[in-house]
């Protein structure tokens, strides 16, 4: 990512020309660090958005609160300051200093009011939203900055706003040849990389642009003379280019950086070329954003689950060694039994003694004693064991199945949110609350919010197809979706979705079943395999296990049918891309 002073340069002429004039209806505070400003002007709302949080801090026209959520969060004192001071008022006109990352928005506010001026500093982890007065004294910030953390420039209500410092650079526009070759030469020398060279020579040129400017010029230190020249005009062309708004920006999201012209150093397959800078950060920062809380989500679900994932291995450990236990019942039993036939051979005080086997007369065995006891007490004591172990087997067996359960539970779950999306995942975190795995930190959402949404396909003959992408859509198509005479479908021993195929008798038609049977394998942990196993049969033949979790089924009366999850033919028609 690289918002650099070109970028900004882009967004201020893209914003002076759509919203000059226009009115500030509504600010919003989404997130701490985010300010969404609602202007109405030339007959259409527009939403500019300004974020400061170090990560991603830019401005620029978005379209993200078109869809209106509950924001329980209390707007900052600043943010209640910007809608006493903005509503109701004008944007007069948006600037740019000459190679800053700053945007100036000059307002005229609602009668009664003052003019004021929001700076907007996107700098990085410096980077701040600032209100003034018309003799620039600021009136309030979204960080304030105190003299003791920056005695040079203070961010405070009531203190004179100063500019940020200018950088002893020298500007793109006035570079003459003899003093840049010798700056870059400089820094070369120091031990700088020709790119970090360029940057530290020349204002407003960012390390991503650097690198394309050294390509294009096909840069050599051992023609600095030359290669300079062409890198002086190769910049100058840039930044005039700047002025007079003629730029292509980029971008390329498997990269996750953008840039306001072509990268030619890079493949251009990867480059989207979009028309205006404002709509390439928007739909940049958007899946960057969205991919961000995804991955967050979904590293916060498989957490909760391999932490219990890991308590049930620790309890099936202590349950196989109480079944051992128990394994022991008739040798406690046997104990019992030969103290009480042989208790006048059993010497007071003794640990042990070696008596007649009851069952073998030939062999001995030795029994441990408790010197305390005599031979009565020591007998009473090895039945209350084999009475424990016997009883306890069977519940220590069945304590031991369902565990066991839980367990194939947890590792279906790691399977499901590795491979689902936000939508899913959100599903998935409701599932883990309602089963304990997590606790709800926040309230939760409506329940019309939660209801499963599972993926549909269409068969070539026009059949409908249910895919669930968790253990809530599993349960949600198999046992309400789904009537009974409809055919379900479900890879054999491994992980993976439920699929129902609606509106076909049974059995299916052979070329829908196969398609179906498709779908399964290809949303199962089988994907990659050339040939999967995929069991298939009526609704009605599937039934919940007793006390199991959403999604975990007994089936019978199935067929199975092979597929080939990598089938290219089957991808393009149910327009598989993952």
């Amino acid at each position: 990512m690289s918002f650099d002073t070109l970028i900004m340069k882009m967004i201020t002429q893209e914003l002076q020309t759509e919203l000059a004039g226009a009115s500030a209806q509504r600010i919003s505070e989404p997130a701490r660090g985010e300010i969404i400003i609602d202007f109405y002007g030339q007959g259409k709302q527009e939403n500019l958005l300004f974020s400061i949080e170090s990560k991603y801090a830019r401005v620029h026209l978005t379209g993200a609160t078109r869809k209106k959520k509950k924001n329980n969060l209390q707007p900052s004192p600043f943010c209640m300051l910007l809608r006493k001071y903005l509503i109701g008022g004008r944007a007069i006109s948006f600037s740019n200093p000459p190679l800053e990352r700053i945007l100036e928005i000059e307002f005229d506010p609602p009668d009664g009011l003052p003019p004021v001026k929001l700076i907007a500093e996107i700098m990085s982890r410096r980077s701040n939203l600032i209100l003034v007065d018309q003799n620039n004294m600021i009136l309030g910030a979204a960080r304030t900055v105190s003299w003791e953390k920056n005695p040079v420039r203070v961010i405070l209500p009531g203190e004179k706003y100063e500019e940020v410092p200018p950088q002893n650079k020298l500007k793109p526009l006035d570079l003459r040849v003899d003093k840049f070759a010798s700056q870059l030469k400089e820094l070369i020398s120091e031990g700088k990389k020709p790119e970090q060279a360029l940057v530290g020579a020349v204002n407003g040129i960012s390390p991503l642009t650097a690198r394309e400017l050294l390509y294009r010029t096909g840069w050599n230190i051992n023609e600095l003379q030359e290669s300079s020249e062409r890198l002086q005009n190769e910049i100058i062309k840039l930044f005039s280019a700047a002025e007079s708004g003629n730029l292509q920006p980029v971008m390329l999201p498997s990269r996750r950086i953008y840039a306001a012209i072509p990268l030619t150093h890079l493949p251009a397959e990867e480059q989207i070329k979009v028309d205006k800078a404002n709509e390439m950060l928007d739909r940049f920062y958007s899946r960057i954003i969205r991919d961000e809380r995804e991955k967050a989500l979904r590293d916060q679900l498989v957490s909760a689950v391999e932490r219990r994932l890991a308590g049930l291995e620790r309890k099936r450990r202590e349950q196989n060694k109480e079944l051992l236990a128990t394994e022991k019942a008739p040798q406690f039993r046997l104990f019992g039994e030969t103290l009480l036939t042989y208790g006048d051979q059993v010497p007071r005080g003794a640990e042990s003694v070696l008596l007649p086997d009851l069952y073998k007369p030939d062999q001995k065995i030795l029994v441990p004693l408790n010197p305390s006891k005599n031979a009565a007490a020591n007998a009473k004591y090895y039945f209350n064991r084999y009475r424990k172990a016997k009883n306890g087997r069977d519940k220590v067996r069945k304590q031991l199945a369902i565990t066991g359960a839980e367990i194939e539970y947890c590792r279906g779950l790691i399977y499901t949110i590795e491979s689902g999306t936000e939508s899913s995942l959100q599903e998935i975190r409701q599932e883990l609350i309602e089963a304990g795995y997590l606790r709800d930190r926040q309230k939760s959402p409506r329940r019309e919010n939660l209801l499963p949404q599972p993926l549909t396909f269409k068969t070539s003959s026009g059949r409908t197809v249910l895919v669930g992408r968790n253990n809530r859509q599993n349960d949600y198509i198999t046992f309400k979706a789904a009537v009974r005479r409809d055919t379900w479908f479900h890879v054999r021993q491994v992980p993976g979705s439920h699929v129902v195929l609606k509106e076909s008798p049974y059995p299916p038609p052979p070329e829908d079943c196969e398609e179906a049977a498709f779908l399964a394998a290809y949303f199962s942990k089988g994907r990659e395999s050339s040939a999967i196993d995929v069991d298939y049969t009526e609704v009605r033949h599937v039934r919940r296990r007793p006390g199991g979790k959403p999604g975990f089924v007994f089936y019978e009366n199935y067929e199975t049918i092979t597929v080939n999850p990598r089938d290219e033919k089957m991808k393009r028609m149910f327009k598989l891309d993952r």
